[in-house]
């Protein structure tokens, strides 16, 4: 039995929002969301609201539980696509439901946009989150790995804790090259979207919105 819809909402503009997703949203007697999320659903909602909070994720998820057993229909609204860097994984290691409870609806994600803006083939690229902002050791290593042995990245930085500016920063120290092709597509599907291409020494003298995609162009492979 479902108990919780986990709701892709895409990357900003009301346009990538599903028609799945309004269907989701309106038949839905609690959604809860970020305000951003909830503006892209004018006139969609029908029941109550929660505006969800870095600080009351925990209490929103846990209003979200108790309404569902009581046999409410709640919709979770989440950024992009749930299952990249979205609510999905906080859904399920929050303990509150089993896998059998949820049901995802997918949307369109910013990697997805990002990709497209750019016209890249990413079946091959890497794809790296950073948005938790616990970026280790161990995970900054493995992109440098990756971009060492000549592959195509597309990352979502977290704007402090590991910004296009301290990625670029970073990976230069490590040894890639000054001159590898980097982009960042900012505020994607929006009015205020920006494509900036340009170098890891030029970005690692920039500062980007938080709303940003980094790609990389490795062009520097390991000697064998």
């Amino acid at each position: 039995m479902v108990k919780i819809n986990i709701v892709g909402v895409g990357p900003g503009s009301p346009d990538y929002v599903t028609p799945a997703a309004r269907k989701a949203v309106q038949s839905a007697q609690l959604v809860i969301g970020a305000q951003r999320s909830l503006n892209l659903f004018t006139g969609d909602i029908k029941g109550e609201t929660i505006v969800l909070t870095a600080k009351n994720l925990r209490n929103a998820l846990e209003s979200a539980a108790g309404s569902a057993a009581k046999g409410f229909e709640v919709a979770l609204l989440s950024t992009g696509d749930p299952g990249f860097s979205g609510l999905l994984h906080t859904v399920l290691e929050s303990g509150l439901f089993n896998i059998e409870e949820i049901n995802v609806v997918p949307g369109v994600s910013s990697i997805q946009a990002c990709a497209a803006k750019l016209a890249i083939s990413w079946d091959n690229a890497l794809l790296f989150t950073f948005h938790e902002g616990n970026v280790t050791d161990d995970e900054k290593q493995v992109l440098d790995f990756a971009v060492s042995t000549g592959q195509d990245i597309i990352l979502l930085p977290d704007s402090k804790a590991f910004s296009p500016r301290g990625i670029s920063n970073y990976l230069i120290k490590s040894g890639a090259g000054k001159d590898t092709p980097v982009y960042v597509c900012e505020n994607l599907t929006l009015p205020e979207e920006k494509i900036i291409s340009g170098t890891l020494e030029e970005f690692s003298k920039r500062t980007f919105g938080s709303l940003s995609v980094m790609v990389i162009k490795a062009t520097e492979k390991l000697s064998e």
